[in-house]
């Protein structure tokens, strides 16, 4: 059974003019959005990072037809099927593969976007994660067509959870520091390094630091630049 992103778009009836009409429900319509050859899309389904601006631009990632060549399939969101998936960025019944990190083929995600259509995500890089074998991920910023790597802290990985309207991203990165307790590690993981909150602007990935502990996972970044998300108060 395939899973497709899917747009809901309301439809005005006639009747809907008339005042006495105005404050009802709407009507929708659905709109596949498609894939890119294989058999599942999907959008980001956490409730603080939008995957559609107002402009009616939706970002996610869908299936191509090329099998992963990644080990077990790996796919470090959503690991539904044995596909290469990409981000994509959709408008006007256009869907466009926005691609992956240089090497990275198998895999990239697009989560959040922003009112002037730049969009935040992870990719592979091309590169297998010393321990694991798994493939690194890295956050990347999808810019009117340019990929950019935001790198890490030292570590093998990070994501990106959310951007703002000024192209500011945030979330969490790994750095050299190893960490069982890692927020970012995964149960594939034998050895893991700190997890660390970051604030990316202008090509530039800041520390948000701690609460005391190891550890920070950033969700939600506002216009403003103030950022919420979590942290390790200790390590006990």
């Amino acid at each position: 059974m395939a899973l497709l992103a899917a747009l809901a778009v309301p439809v005005r009836l006639a009747a809907q003019d008339k005042p006495e009409h105005n404050n009802k429900h709407h009507h929708y319509k659905f709109i596949d959005l498609g894939t890119l050859g294989g058999p599942n899309s999907r959008v980001n389904i956490e409730p603080w990072t939008p995957a559609i601006n107002s402009g009616g631009r939706v970002a996610g990632t869908a299936d191509t037809a090329i099998p992963t060549s990644a080990p077990g399939c790996y796919n470090p969101v959503a690991n539904t099927d044995c596909y290469r998936s990409h981000a994509f960025a959709w408008r006007g019944g256009a869907l466009q593969d926005l691609g992956t990190l240089p090497g990275g083929d198998d895999f990239s995600y697009a989560f959040a976007i922003n009112q002037g259509g730049q969009i935040a995500g992870t990719s592979e890089n091309g590169k297998p994660d010393p321990v694991t074998g798994n493939p690194e991920f890295h956050a990347v910023l999808w810019d009117h067509g340019n990929i950019l790597d935001l790198g890490t802290f030292g570590g093998v990985s990070s994501f990106a959870a959310d951007i703002n309207d000024r192209g500011v991203v945030v979330g969490p990165a790994l750095n050299a520091i190893p960490d069982p307790n890692s927020m970012l590690g995964t149960g594939s993981m034998t050895t893991l390094t700190q997890t660390r909150g970051y604030l990316w602007e202008h090509g530039k990935m800041q520390d948000l630091g701690t609460l005391g502990g190891s550890d920070t996972w950033p969700i939600y970044v506002n216009n403003r630049g103030q950022v919420a998300g979590t942290s390790y108060t200790s390590e006990h």
